[in-house]
């Protein structure tokens, strides 16, 4: 089973939580905030499917510098709604129109963000701009999949931490399959979020 001995090996991606064939992982937060896994030994069957998937035991070695393009959503609205030209936005239409799904973070009704998906333009202005907090993944790496045993194109957006997880969850590649993540030097907590709500709402 997965065990975090320093906090440093773990990143809060939430993969070993989606693989596990015994729902024996839960997610919970530190003294910080910041959620780690946490597991259920009685339900663990030593299948060790979450040290499998885990990023930062299993690092991947960049053998290859991607090429860098530069571009901007023409759409002035859009682009003042967005964060970094909007150009999130431009790939989820593209997405959408091909009947597909598009999954990133938004806020629920209590301004936690979350991670969730949209199959609908109308509903695509949630995801715009940056939410600068840990999101909480739930179940949509097994989500992702579904869709895409179903023959469905996926756009997932999130934080590279998030990203190498649900590749590493995936396990093989999906031609149908488009990710966006963005230059991260770390999340805050959500306590600190949830701290500062109740502050404001004391105001």
């Amino acid at each position: 089973m997965i065990k975090i001995e320093k906090k440093d090996d773990c990143c809060g991606c939430s993969a070993c939580y989606n693989i596990c064939p015994q729902n024996a992982i839960t997610m919970e937060g530190d003294e910080k905030g910041f959620a780690y896994p946490v597991v259920k030994q009685e339900l663990c069957i030593n299948c060790d499917l979450c040290k499998k998937v885990c990023p930062i035991l299993n690092q991947n070695k960049i053998e290859n510098v991607p090429y860098a393009y530069a571009c901007i959503n023409k759409n002035d609205k859009v682009r003042k709604e967005s964060s970094s030209g909007g150009v999130f936005s431009i790939l989820a239409e593209e997405i959408l129109k091909n009947n597909g799904v598009v999954f990133g973070a938004t806020f629920d009704s209590n301004y936690n963000v979350i991670h969730t998906y949209i199959d609908n333009k109308n509903e695509l202005n949630k995801f715009r701009g940056s939410k600068y907090v840990q999101s909480t993944i739930g179940s949509c790496y097994s989500d992702v999949k579904k869709f895409l045993n179903q023959g469905k194109y996926v756009l997932f957006t999130g934080t590279p931490c998030q990203i190498e997880g649900l590749k590493k969850y995936l396990v093989k590649e999906y031609e149908k399959l488009y990710t966006q993540d963005f230059i991260c030097h770390g999340v805050p907590s959500p306590l600190v979020w949830k701290k500062y709500l109740e502050f404001r709402q004391k105001k």
